[in-house]
């Protein structure tokens, strides 16, 4: 592992830590710990889960779903989300506009409201919007986001940027298009310009977040080809989409004196393949951290202070 491992941290201050990586890697364990050691050199700090599976919960052995909770015996509030909850809250903030909207073109009932807040994609949009609210709140000095597997991360970016360009769309055939819906309606249509406009402020807000030079993607994958090729492949993505990559975590990494078996010298002779491949790939790009795989399982607060020690040597 680095000397240094995740200290330079410290010194940048970054307002949000993304972890991403592939679905296993231990994007929980690197999140919940970086989120620990900020908290413990008084941050404030708040934790989150966008995963659909996430295991925030589990590792802290505290309720987190749907809530912000503060981890027992820490001063860290943690939080996974609840997708169902979003909607909801989705339907609380926007349902009316959207109403407005919707009713400014077509004669329609409030249940509307409900058929649309069931669209795919929506609880993934709100998402972005809960996180850009707790962002500007100014009640956390730090948000680390625990993401979701790489290519969920990837479509919740993808569909924030195409949600933006599609709203100016919208606007321009509305404008195309008034004077026909005024006569059609005999001057009764709610204009829905000022609400259009609304919105696509607001994914311009949330894209700006993301691609922030105070935002920070890492990167945490293990030494095995089909995550090494993943990492690479997002990497190069996030880079692309003008989100700030900022380090890389190898992961699990086997230390010289672990592989006294035949078995084990042979995962370390594969994983050093590998590892030469990712300080290539990664090369004066970033710093490159190995975590050594542990005999302990990462559960509860005494496990995260001991992979805090590791993460953030002092």
């Amino acid at each position: 592992m680095s000397s240094n491992g995740l200290n330079f941290l410290d010194s940048l201050t970054p307002r949000i830590v993304m972890f991403c990586g592939k679905g296993g890697v231990g994007k929980t364990t690197c999140a919940s710990t970086t989120a620990l050691h900020f908290t413990l050199n008084g941050k404030r700090t708040l934790l989150i889960s966008t995963d659909p599976s996430p295991s925030l919960s589990d590792m802290f052995e505290t309720d987190v779903m749907g809530n912000i909770k503060t981890v027992a015996s820490t001063r860290l509030d943690a939080v996974e989300l609840d997708y169902d909850k979003i909607v909801d809250l989705w339907k609380e903030k926007f349902g009316e506009e959207v109403y407005d909207v919707v009713s400014s073109f077509l004669p329609v009932e409030h249940d509307i409201i409900d058929y649309i807040a069931g669209a795919p994609g929506i609880g993934d949009e709100f998402a972005l919007s809960y996180i850009y609210d707790l962002y500007v709140s100014g009640l956390y000095d730090v948000i680390v986001w625990d993401t979701a597997p790489a290519g969920g991360t990837l479509s919740l970016l993808k569909l924030e940027d195409t949600f933006f360009r599609h709203l100016g769309e919208a606007a321009r055939l509305y404008v195309k298009v008034r004077t026909a819906l005024n006569a059609l309606t005999q001057g009764k249509a709610k204009d829905p310009l000022k609400i259009i406009g609304e919105w696509q402020k607001l994914a311009h807000d949330i894209l700006s977040m993301v691609k922030d030079d105070n935002t920070m993607a890492l990167m945490v994958t293990i030494p095995e080809a089909l995550s090494v090729n993943q990492t690479k492949r997002v990497a190069e993505e996030l880079e692309k989409f003008g989100i700030n990559v900022g380090g890389l975590i190898i992961n699990q990494v086997l230390t010289e004196e672990a592989s006294d078996s035949q078995f084990n010298k042979s995962r370390r002779e594969m994983q050093i393949r590998h590892i030469k491949e990712l300080e290539v790939a990664f090369a004066d790009r970033v710093p490159q951290v190995r975590l050594p795989l542990q005999s302990f399982e990462v559960r509860g607060i005494e496990t995260l202070k001991k992979m805090e020690r590791l993460l953030f040597p002092h």
